[in-house]
């Protein structure tokens, strides 16, 4: 998990089977031929500018459409360094530089997502949103709202969801395949 490609480096050199980079390759201009030298799945996830001014750069015309938009781009700049698109995953950034209706409506339109051609991952675990939905309601750890969050991304065909209660929803997710 680096934006850095020193740090790519050291760690793809290490053993290292995938990077994750929250700048989407934008932070560090060699990251990409870093990834692209040793041909490892990168996770490059939305975000627009840098973690510490994130929320005052989230104004977008249309959020999903603006965010699709990033990543396929994103995409064909790997695409031309060579990276084989099977070794991308895309991550829209729910909770990255977007309030609470912007996350809900990229949420709800998850599946667009896939006309880029790459798996998708998303990281809702735990997030803000799920306390804004659930109101007084909201425990600490907001497993359920992970949980109903995480089914309702994979009914959308999302194939990769990053969770901190790996168990409570592996064991959601065994059983509402199940009962489909």
């Amino acid at each position: 998990d680096t934006r850095n490609s020193s740090t790519m480096e050291f760690g793809l050199s290490s053993g290292v089977s995938i990077i994750n980079d929250v700048s989407g390759l934008k932070h560090d201009l060699k990251s990409v031929k870093v990834i692209s030298k040793f041909q490892k799945p990168i996770i490059i996830m939305h975000m627009p500018g840098t973690p510490k001014n994130m929320m005052k750069k989230n104004k977008y015309n249309d959020v999903v459409l603006d965010v699709y938009d990033f990543l396929e781009n994103r995409v064909s700049l790997c695409e031309e360094y060579g990276i084989n698109k099977s070794n991308i995953i895309l991550d829209p950034g729910i909770g990255f530089g977007k309030d609470f209706e912007q996350n809900l409506s990229i949420l709800k339109n998850l599946s667009i997502f896939h006309a880029i051609g790459c798996p998708i991952m998303v990281g809702i675990s735990r997030k803000r949103f799920i306390k804004e939905l659930s109101g007084d309601n909201d425990s600490s750890l907001r497993t359920g709202g992970t949980i109903s969050s995480s089914i309702f991304a994979m009914m959308q065909g999302i194939q990769l969801l990053r969770v901190h209660d790996v168990n409570e929803v592996n064991q959601s997710i065994k059983v509402f395949k199940e009962l489909v």
